[in-house]
């Protein structure tokens, strides 16, 4: 008797199945818009995604084969200032560029590492990022504006006065 009302019960449900989704009204997605890369929605995923990439310093973000993962993350002024720096320094010497900028240091041995909550206000937002280095406590704001292609990052700033846009504006 179970298996015959089972069996009536799974019969139903794959008979019901392609109704319901008739009767929802919901259209799906021309194949067009599900093509190419997915746009990157809120400020804190980017900010997760470029350290994710980064590899702690492995990945290549900030090297010269790391053009397109600058210009998926970085807005047009700062990927263009990365660039520059990756570029233009001369042969044999270190540009401003001396630091790995996603944790302010040389030395890194990250611990307690945390991506906040983002403040957005209008086009722009704030992504707090918190670690311990070695025994110091860091933390790192990440301003991010929206664009077209979604949120980008256009400048690191650092304890201080300090900031990766002023750093990378330096002449080499």
């Amino acid at each position: 008797m179970r298996k015959a009302i089972l069996s009536l019960f799974v019969i139903s449900c794959a008979v019901a199945v392609p109704f319901a989704r008739a009767q929802t009204g919901i259209t799906p997605l021309p194949k067009e818009k599900l093509e190419g890369p997915p746009v990157i929605s809120f400020p804190e995923t980017v900010v997760k995604e470029l350290y994710r990439v980064h590899k702690n310093g492995y990945g290549h973000v900030f090297e010269k084969q790391g053009r397109k993962l600058q210009q998926k993350f970085f807005d047009q002024k700062l990927a263009a200032l990365i660039w520059k720096d990756l570029t233009q320094t001369p042969e044999g010497e270190v540009g401003n560029l001396d630091f790995d900028p996603l944790y302010n240091a040389q030395d890194t041995q990250i611990k307690s590492f945390r991506v906040g909550a983002s403040a957005i206000k209008g086009d722009t937002a704030t992504v707090p990022v918190t670690f311990m280095n070695y025994d110091q406590k860091v933390k790192i704001d990440f301003r991010l504006v929206n664009t077209k292609a979604g949120w980008k990052i256009s400048n690191i700033v650092y304890s201080g006065d300090s900031d990766l846009v002023k750093i990378l504006s330096q002449p080499l």
